[in-house]
């Protein structure tokens, strides 16, 4: 037995040193001390002043040592279910993991049939949760759109309503206020099996957005209080614009990214010891040549990994972006953008990365580009694993025995490994010219559309409990009366 013997289980990027991310740590402790947010909420001022920070009007300081504490309480792994129990659908939370899957905003959306762009409705929601639960490096379910074709107040809870039958993959659900987060919980809890068993096995997960700069509004705090209250494990998450809302600088940017998340942790943690909160942040740049938020620029990445790297030096998991592209087309920048982003999320480790899917500067949705990035985070999973080193791998016997001039296709060793030392592609072709041809010289756009309408021709998702149905329907009902 080797003692004192090192092993790296995987490939991992790391860009800023322990004495860069303490000063970014202490910066952002002096932000939230002597400059402080707005938070415009009366219940969370309150709690806030019992709990020791300095409250003037709508204006919250924050003593280190509040903020201290909150992160002390907020834990860094915890697991989201499968609706159904499958446990290889469970998300583990914990250094070393990353988990992706869509994002929950954009009003436009591909048609699956006809390929162009038009509003996000009702009846994309199913089809896109199906697409989820059928890709196998897709992790977690949000809607890849905003519903146009209900009430505006009852957007999340149709897609929520629509996602959950669809996929047993866990979900982020998002919401507009209190009302409809009450309503999506009542299906999560009935799926449970009531409250105490949501709280053991939680399926979803709430996401509450403040607005940069250094603004906590009164709908995300409403969210943020429900979702404490119930136990449901929370992502507080801005979506900060170097250049526009908030500094133009990478460790600018950071800094207050990271003060308008911790001020809801603080809060979720005063409330809830101990409840799992993910740490958010969608970075990236304003361009200044069309003013528009840059989806798949360089610098995404970049803020997202020194984010990363803050979260996890103080022991918060991390909301990350990836997958995403300001390509209007299924085509080679939406491959180029899509791929190194979510290649640059696996190495960072980003705990859940969300918004792949996204095109169009996440104006538009699309299942096609959900589906090739699929086939990008895998590629990016088998890098990412690493190289194991044991007497088995080091396979010095079988090179031994096979000795110069031989081959290996008749080995055991070879039978044992080549499944899992090999990544299979579902989508790149690696035929030759002649074979390729033969089968139609299909580029990649077409094989990705052939997948998607597969697919949703044959995928059949675990179903919900018959008690969860009649939830579903009672919700929806209700909901609609809420708005009447």
């Amino acid at each position: 037995m080797r003692a004192n013997y090192q092993v790296n289980s995987g490939v991992r990027f790391q860009m800023l040193s322990d004495d860069q991310l303490e000063e970014l740590f202490e910066s952002v402790l002096h932000v939230l001390e002597y400059t402080g947010l707005e938070v415009h909420h009366e219940e969370s001022l309150q709690i806030l002043k019992d709990a020791g920070a300095w409250v003037d009007g709508k204006r919250v300081r924050l003593p280190s040592y509040m903020v201290r504490r909150a992160l002390e309480l907020a834990p860094r792994s915890f697991t989201i279910y499968a609706r159904d129990g499958n446990p290889e659908h469970d998300i583990h939370i914990g250094p070393g993991r990353s988990h992706f899957g869509p994002g929950p905003t954009c009003p436009n959306f591909i048609d699956v049939e006809t390929m162009e762009r038009r509003p996000y409705v009702k009846s994309d929601v199913p089809l896109v949760a199906k697409v989820v639960d059928a890709l196998p490096n897709i992790d977690f379910c949000e809607s890849l759109g905003t519903v146009d074709d209900v009430h505006h107040d009852l957007g999340a809870t149709y897609e929520f309503a629509g996602m959950f039958p669809n996929t047993s993959k866990p979900i982020v659900a998002w919401s507009y206020d209190k009302y409809d987060s009450e309503e999506i919980h009542k299906i999560a809890v009935a799926e449970a099996g009531g409250q105490e068993a949501f709280e053991r096995r939680p399926n979803y997960i709430h996401y509450c957005e403040p607005l940069s700069p250094l603004v906590s509004t009164e709908d995300a705090l409403d969210k943020l209080i429900f979702a404490a209250n119930h136990r449901v494990p929370l992502i507080f998450t801005p979506c900060p614009i170097a250049g526009g809302t908030a500094p133009v600088t990478a460790a600018g940017i950071i800094i207050q990214a990271a003060a308008e998340s911790w001020m809801g942790l603080t809060i979720a943690q005063t409330l809830q010891p101990g409840l799992p909160f993910f740490m958010g942040g969608v970075l990236s740049v304003m361009d200044m040549s069309n003013m528009i938020l840059a989806y798949g620029a360089p610098e995404l990445s970049l803020f997202m990994a020194g984010i990363t790297e803050l979260a996890h030096y103080v022991g918060l998991p991390l909301w990350q972006t990836g997958g995403c592209t300001d390509s209007k087309a299924l085509d080679e920048q939406a491959a180029i953008e899509g791929s190194l982003s979510a290649y640059f999320s696996a190495l960072t480790g980003g705990d859940l990365c969300h918004d792949v899917g996204y095109t169009e500067s996440a104006m538009t949705g699309s299942v096609f580009q959900l589906a090739m990035m699929d086939e990008a985070i895998g590629y990016a999973r088998r890098i990412t694993r690493g190289i194991e080193v044991n007497e088995d791998t080091l396979a010095v016997d079988v090179i031994h025995n096979v000795g110069p001039n031989g081959h290996y296709l008749r080995e055991q060793h070879t039978r044992n490994h080549y499944k899992t030392e090999f990544f299979y592609p579902n989508l790149c072709d690696r035929r030759n010219y002649e074979e390729w041809e033969m089968m139609g010289k299909q580029t990649m756009s077409d094989r990705v559309v052939s997948r998607v309408q597969d697919i949703l021709a044959t995928h059949e998702p675990s179903p919900v409990k018959p008690e969860t149905e009649k939830v579903i329907e009672e919700v929806l009902a209700s909901a609609e009366k809420r708005v009447k």
